[in-house]
Order: structure tokens, then sequence, then C-alpha cells
């Protein structure tokens, strides 16, 4: 594996990134979440991947935590009120039906590439989820199999909630397209847990440098206007909570750099907060 950058050789590679900063979360003791099995499944792979990003490290582990942590909430309200299928789609090393308290019959859907899910089934086998758990391997960008297992799904569901955790921006824009318009197509599929970022941070996404620390999977999603984009294809904000404010809520605040904490005692600190506000999650629903 090549450590003098960045050792991400595939997109599947970011779950392992991703893991180890759920297993570091875990064990801290202020933590937001506990992911008991985060620890078991990245294994020296994960952690290796994770200490090759550590130019990106300060905000990426941030951004997990609070992410986690609002879907997590997110998942819990809409349950209560009937939901009774998650479909996750690019699910990783995610364990949520393994620690969120949702009520056992609901139906918890891992789709991702077939390595990822072998890896799950082997490293968790033993091990009982809260819920009823299934597992679907193969590549989510090969449209003609999505389509048929959407299809089988959608007959054979209630009320699904669609989550697609950290997976957008590893897509191109028609990938995105297709696939909103796919998931559009089905009644059962009712929301879709998604995530936001401004045009403000295009730019950094765009760099070289960026880039080069994310190695073989980099942001490709940049569409000039995020709300459009989607509602073209059916889907609209239902809630929009941004990472900023969520922080804030759970006492994790935003990291903001050195030189703009200095700016805050000469600058509108409101003006400085919004720029904060860069990146978010969402529920979309169908108009």
């Amino acid at each position: 594996m090549n450590t003098s950058s960045s050792s991400i050789q595939h997109v599947s590679d970011t779950s392992y990134w991703m893991a180890a900063y759920r297993a570091m979360e875990s064990e801290r003791k202020d933590a937001l979440f506990h992911d008991h099995y985060a620890k078991l499944l990245v294994g020296d792979y994960g952690n290796q991947i994770s200490q090759s990003m550590k130019s990106v490290a300060r905000y990426a582990y941030w951004t997990l935590v609070i992410r986690t942590r609002l879907i997590d909430d997110y998942i819990l309200k809409y349950v209560n009120q009937g939901y009774t299928t998650i479909i996750s789609l690019g699910a990783g090393l995610d364990t949520r039906p393994y620690r969120l308290n949702v009520p056992s019959a609901t139906r918890w859907i891992e789709i991702d590439f077939p390595d990822l899910i072998e890896l799950k089934k082997r490293k968790l086998e033993g091990i009982k989820p809260l819920c009823a758990l299934e597992w679907i391997g193969f590549d989510l960008e090969n449209r003609q199999e999505r389509q048929r297992i959407f299809a089988d799904l959608n007959r054979s569901i209630g009320p699904a909630i669609i989550l697609t955790e950290g997976v957008i921006p590893y897509l191109t824009e028609s990938v995105v397209s297709d696939l909103a318009n796919d998931l559009y197509l089905h009644p059962n599929f009712k929301l879709w847990v998604a995530e936001y970022y401004s045009p403000l941070v295009y730019p950094r996404y765009q760099t070289e440098a960026f880039k080069k620390s994310l190695g073989r999977a980099p942001f490709q999603f940049f569409p000039a206007d995020w709300f459009a984009f989607f509602e073209k294809s059916g889907w609209v904000k239902k809630e929009m909570d941004y990472l900023y404010d969520e922080g804030e809520r759970l006492g994790r605040k935003f990291p903001l750099p050195w030189w703009v904490n200095l700016l805050m005692y000469v600058a509108p600190k409101e003006k400085i907060i919004q720029n904060a506000r860069v990146s978010a999650y969402m529920v979309f629903e169908k108009k």
C-alpha cells in the first residue's frame, strides 16, 4: 500500500477511513455515539488509511461525528413516525442496525460492494442485530442491476427511508441524476437522507491538494444549484440541518482555523458563522 500520500485506492476504502473515526469517537469519554463494532471492522487496513489522511483529519473527523449523530436522530424520528424500512445505499462499515434502538421488526437493508458486504458478514458473524438486517452486494453504479433490485425491494417493503451517507460526493452528476430518478420511481421509497455542501467549498474540494488527499476517490459532484438538481428528479427538501449548528447544539464546535477565531474579535461574528455553514444533512421527500 502506498503510504507516502493518500492510501485510498478505491472509493470503498473511504468506508475504512470513516469507521476508524467512529472507533476513535467511541473511545472518548464525551462520545456522541458508541459504535462498539467499528474497531473490529476497521483492522490494521483501516488504521493505515486513517493515518494517511492527516492533512484533512481535523475537519473530516468532526464532520463524521456530527453527521453520524444527526443521521441517527433522523432515523429514530422517522421510524417512530411509522417508517418501517431503511435502505442504506453505500452502507460501508456502518453498524447502525447493531446499535440504534429501532423496533425489532424494522427492515434494515444494506447495499454496497460485494467484498465489503462479505467482510461485514464474516467479522460480525454471531453478533445479533437489533432489527431485521439484510445485505445486498453489488456496485451501486450498475444501473441495470440497481433498477432491478430497487423494483424487487419496492414490492416487498413498507414505507422506506433511503440513506446515502457520504456517497453522493464521489459520484458524477450524471450518476446522481440517474440514481435520483430511479429512486423516485418507487412509491415505497418515501424519504431520502443525503448530504449537502455549499458551492462556497467547491473550490477547495477541486484543488489538486484536496484531490491528492482523496487518492483514487476524488469528489465529483458539483452541481450549480444543489436543490434544483434534485428537484428536477422530483425530490424536495423536507428538513435540513447544518453541521455547524448541530455541533453547537451537541457541544462539539466546528473546528475553525486559529486565524478565524482571531477574526471573531474584529469581524462580524454572524458573517463568520454564515461562512462556516457550508455542509449539512437533509431529508428529501417527493414533491
